[in-house]
């Protein structure tokens, strides 16, 4: 966001203030630039927001796709069904001993980068709601991109 605070709009935004604390109206020419300026703004940060929901809106779309993929493999090369499968997932998880929140995270991971389950099947998959395990994967993601940087 800081990247869209052009020197025009700080210019144009300190002039309004000074305008305020002087208890003085901005004149047409510094009204218009400060309108200008704030709708450059404005439109920057939507066509940035709407960029990061298409890329966004892709990358599920790749992540389902992976996903179908992946179970047809998993079907095929274990010759079970995709209720046997998750029957399976769900023993494995049940035999995490319930104090190791290590393991879960481990195991909730893997489930979503390996075999790129949505959080819903997840969600049915350790026994908590999807919307738990959607902030769950938001905030391990916030964190892990805050390890990185």
């Amino acid at each position: 966001m800081t990247d869209f605070l052009t020197p025009e709009l700080l210019e144009a935004l300190e002039s309004k203030f000074l305008a305020e604390k002087e208890n003085r109206q901005l004149s047409w020419l510094e009204r218009s630039k400060y309108n200008l300026e704030v709708m450059k703004f404005r439109d920057a940060l939507l066509r940035s927001e709407q960029q990061v929901k298409v890329e966004h809106l892709k990358f599920r779309k790749q992540h389902e796709q992976k996903f179908i993929n992946t179970r047809k493999i998993m079907m095929r090369q274990r010759n079970q069904s995709w209720e046997e499968i998750t029957q399976d997932f769900r023993r494995q998880y049940a035999s995490i001993p319930p104090d190791d929140e290590e393991a879960k995270t481990e195991f909730k991971l893997m489930l979503y980068n390996k075999y790129y389950l949505s959080p819903t099947l997840i969600g049915n998959i350790v026994n908590k709601p999807s919307k738990t395990i959607w902030l769950w994967l938001e905030e391990w993601a916030f964190e892990n991109e805050k390890l990185k940087g």
